[in-house]
């Protein structure tokens, strides 16, 4: 009976949220209409409608995200998210680029070979900002720590110099077409539940020695504690993805922190 009563709470405090957003944007319609062409207006009102969208919830931004997959190419990309503000080229293979989309919630990389997408990640700039799937393009739930987001993950790393993160690999098999997933925590300026002491601590050992008994073990264990904000999928290496995560000083720069 409680949890009768807490669902039916649940639903009503969403559906007084929908209604509010909707009255939200009726009043905003109404007000353009008022002072224009209703042709005019209708584009200024769903324009509206998505700033309502993207201040309330992430859900704008989340079926934005949907229209990106492994083998787009970025001319398609670019109709859903204009162009990239800044491109680098890898430093370890010469035949891919790295694009960034840097939005105000979300950091969308995509890892191109030409203008294709061989694999693209999300990292989440905010806390609550947890995309679809990527491959399935469904809402998540209960995905909070990076082992929360993976089966068996078959590689990682993680830096502490130039920005904190750790990332894992896993690979999805043939009936996911064998791409790979990547998750992971990268820290800037989010709380990932995990101190400076535990990635320097963990970083130390594996440069001491990568075959350390202990090593995994370790890694599985922070992966049960440290808050995942970092998505993605596509067809290259770790390290690649590795290579494409901008470091603290790039971060500041084209965030002007």
């Amino acid at each position: 009976m409680a949890t009768e009563m807490q669902n039916s709470d649940a639903e009503q405090q969403e559906n007084v949220k929908k209604k509010s957003l909707y009255e939200y944007f009726v009043a905003i319609a109404l007000g353009l209409m008022a002072i224009g062409q209703w042709g005019d207006t209708k584009d200024i009102a769903v324009e509206a409608w998505q700033l309502t969208l993207s201040n309330f919830t992430h859900k704008y931004e989340y079926e934005s995200l949907n229209h990106v997959n492994v083998g787009s190419n970025l001319d398609y990309i670019s109709t859903h998210f204009g162009k990239p503000k800044l491109i680098k080229k890898s430093k370890y293979h010469e035949n891919l680029n790295f694009a960034y989309y840097l939005e105000k919630k979300f950091i969308l990389t995509l890892i191109l070979e030409g203008d294709r997408v061989n694999a693209y990640t999300i990292t989440g700039l905010v806390d609550d900002f947890i995309p679809y799937g990527l491959l399935d393009k469904q809402e998540k739930e209960n995905t909070l720590s990076i082992a929360d987001n993976y089966t068996k993950f078959q590689d990682f790393t993680l830096d502490f110099n130039n920005v904190e993160f750790l990332l894992v690999k896993e690979e999805l098999g043939k009936e996911k077409l064998f791409v790979n997933q990547y998750v992971g925590a990268i820290g800037y300026e989010q709380n990932i539940n995990a101190s400076k002491a535990e990635f320097r601590g963990l970083y130390e050992k594996l440069n001491m020695d990568d075959e350390a008994p202990n090593l995994l073990a370790d890694v599985k264990r922070l992966t049960k504690k440290v808050r995942n904000n970092f998505y993605g999928v596509g067809e290259v290496s770790l390290s690649v993805v590795a290579d494409s995560v901008l470091t603290d000083f790039e971060y500041s720069l084209y965030y002007k922190k």
